[in-house]
């Protein structure tokens, strides 16, 4: 029976670094409130966190608890994308959205949007397929006529192994111990001069 442990753990233990886990992100924004929800659940059932989002005069307020937000502004969000290095680890195995557009007086106008909006989706679930290996994509537009509204809801599933995470995650830990030699390196060097 220990024998069956000493083997079994070791099994296990590897089999979970490269088991692909499922990570499923839903998100859903209003135009009317200017708010955006989200939620963020681990194998489709274990909720790892929610919470919304609100626009406010110079970026995005991520409200993650009753008294607690994240502040973003607006000129961070350029730089936002190298921050997320480890996200590389990802791979984006189902996208699905459900867009609601309708204006109350321009109803031959909100026909046209709709026509555009589903061909940015078609196209963009082709480069799904093509470039990012998607497995299913699915993409509605909901016309409501005679009504003004814009919402937004959005699923993706992302699939990630453990061991690429913690492989992205030691490359981030290194490159910011190597910046932060060179940093003094360049410090001492100014110091000595």
């Amino acid at each position: 029976m220990v024998k069956g442990l000493i083997v079994g753990v070791p099994l296990l233990a590897v089999a979970g670094l490269l088991f692909p886990i499922l990570l499923t992100v839903n998100l859903y924004l209003d135009a009317e409130s200017k708010k955006g929800w989200f939620s963020v659940y681990i194998l489709r059932t274990i909720k790892i966190y929610g919470g919304y989002a609100s626009l406010y005069g110079e970026g995005i307020a991520f409200h993650l608890t009753k008294n607690k937000a994240a502040l973003l502004p607006f000129k961070d969000m350029a730089s936002a994308p190298k921050k997320f290095e480890i996200t590389r680890g990802f791979y984006i195995a189902a996208y699905s959205h459900v867009l609601e557009i309708g204006a109350e007086n321009y109803e031959a106008s909100v026909y046209v949007a709709a026509m555009l909006a589903r061909f940015c989706s078609d196209v963009f679930g082709l480069w799904l397929y093509s470039r990012k290996r998607c497995q299913s994509f699915k993409g509605d537009v909901v016309v409501r006529s005679g009504q003004n509204c814009f919402k937004a809801s959005m699923r993706v599933v992302l699939l990630f192994n453990l061991a690429i995470l913690m492989l992205a995650s030691v490359k981030i830990f290194l490159s910011k111990i190597l910046g932060k030699i060179s940093e003094n390196e360049r410090k001492s060097e100014q110091k000595s001069e």
